[in-house]
């Protein structure tokens, strides 16, 4: 290390950290300002590792890794991490179990065959590793007993890391693991956010649409669409089997959603209630493109998953789709303890009675002539329709050809 002494140099980067820390930035914008400010101190680092917890439906852990020559890395690790070899085979694993809060590996010496990980980082010159972790205990998880921080610090200095340099790292344990925990909640919010509400509002809330009766008036294609015969789907599979019954369903019609492009806004039970805003797009006729992919590629996926059900004497998953486009109110509706962002008007409603048509003309997809009209096609019509507690006529048609369409 440089000159400095240990405490002056902690000094300044508890400074730095502090005075960064009220400006506002990221995990990659601090690993990559403090890489750079310990290695001009001398400590020759050519790997840091953070690893921090996620509230997430699919995730479990993100971490971000800085390399020499490679920059950062960033990675989520799915859940049930805690059976992968990844985490059976780790140093983090085996300081956890010993009860430690940090452990030291001489990578060129004794310890570079104790993990994989350590003959790799060997052959890229590697001497020295330190291991930190920094439990929550105001949060829990599965994985190690308790949430927190994991930090790895790796040097290609030919002695390792000198004693001035590992005081300096201990030194910094806890303020780094109080920094990373308060951006881990920052991002923790937007993951739960973005999983209940979509991007779409989670970018409204996180502006500050949060009151209720905050709304705009937008104009979308509205997907509303239902699954055929859940009475005796849920009658046939109880409560339970049920359940996997409508994930399976949400799998084909929301995910295809998801993927598309669009905007989830609610479950009703068996029904899902979506929105494709002309404002995200280059042209209406783009949005109406993007959902009638969606349909496809819905139906695309209905027809693997039902294959799969049949093969194991399983009733097919049928459902509808209706496609419409108009304006509707877009904002915060419900108490002022309980708000959900959602869509409101007539062309909302509309597209669910379009949809519930689907049933009685044997279609999977139809569209009103709103939607046809701005994204013409090779359609079929199904005659004009007084539709239930819509005050005026609307042809229905559907697309002779899906992918034609």
């Amino acid at each position: 290390m440089n000159s400095m002494t240990s405490d002056s140099l902690y000094d300044e980067l508890s400074n730095w950290l502090h005075r960064r820390s009220i400006q506002g930035w990221d995990v990659e914008t601090l690993l990559t300002e403090l890489v750079e400010k310990l290695n001009e101190a001398g400590l020759d680092l050519i790997r840091v590792h953070i690893g921090m917890p996620m509230l997430h439906p699919l995730f479990v852990a993100g971490s971000y890794s800085w390399s020499r020559g490679k920059g950062i890395v960033a990675e989520t690790y799915d859940r049930g991490l805690e059976k992968s070899d990844a985490w059976l085979k780790s140093p983090v694993r085996e300081t956890f179990l010993n009860g430690k809060e940090e452990a030291r590996y001489q990578i060129n010496g004794r310890d570079r065959d104790r993990f994989e990980i350590f003959s790799r980082f060997a052959a890229e010159g590697a001497t020295d590793y330190i291991i930190q972790l920094t439990g929550f205990d105001d949060r829990k998880t599965n994985l190690i007993g308790q949430e927190g921080t994991i930090f790895s610090w790796t040097t290609n200095a030919p002695g390792g890391f000198d004693e001035k340099a590992v005081a300096l790292l201990q030194r910094l344990r806890l303020p780094l693991s109080a920094e990373i925990k308060g951006l881990s909640q920052r991002r923790l919010v937007g993951d739960i956010l973005r999983a209940y509400l979509g991007n779409y509002s989670t970018d409204r809330v996180l502006s500050g649409q949060i009151q209720r009766g905050d709304g705009d008036l937008i104009e979308a294609v509205i997907l509303f669409c239902d699954l055929r015969q859940s009475s005796k789907l849920a009658e046939r599979y109880g409560f339970q089997g049920f359940l996997e019954v409508l994930n399976d369903y949400y799998d084909i019609t929301a995910g295809a959603v998801i993927a598309g492009g669009g905007e989830v806004l609610r479950y009703i039970g068996d029904a899902s209630l979506a929105i494709f805003p002309f404002e995200r797009y280059e042209r209406d006729i783009d949005a109406c493109d993007a959902a009638l992919a969606v349909a496809h590629d819905a139906m695309k996926r209905a027809q693997t998953i039902n294959e799969d059900r049949k093969a194991r004497g399983e009733p097919s998953l049928e459902f509808g789709i209706g496609l419409h486009t108009g304006k509707v109110m877009y904002g915060n509706i419900g108490t002022k303890e309980r708000i959900e962002f959602t869509v409101i008007g007539s062309a909302a409603n509309e597209a669910a009675r379009i949809e519930a048509k689907c049933k009685e003309l044997s279609q999977t997809v139809l569209v009103s002539d709103a939607f046809a009209a701005i994204r013409p096609g090779n359609w079929h019509s199904h005659g004009t329709f007084e539709l239930r507690n819509i005050g005026h006529p609307i042809e229905i048609l559907s697309p002779l050809n899906l992918q034609q369409a």
